[in-house]
């Protein structure tokens, strides 16, 4: 599974929910913390996925 599905899937099980695509990038939200994290499309590896996850205080497995 690539980093950017590991992610995607890390924020839908914690209670982000897509919210719309932009240019290069997707926005998830939550909506109990109303937080939105955008989700780069291309170029996605390792580094990024941990800055997301750190951002959306998510715990990885």
């Amino acid at each position: 599974m690539t980093p950017r599905k590991m992610c995607i899937n890390l924020l839908t099980e914690n209670g982000f929910l897509f919210r719309r695509s932009g240019g290069n990038h997707d926005i998830y939200f939550n909506p109990e913390t109303k937080q939105m994290i955008p989700v780069k499309r291309h170029d996605f590896n390792e580094n990024d996925m941990r800055y997301i996850l750190k951002e959306a205080k998510i715990k990885r497995r």
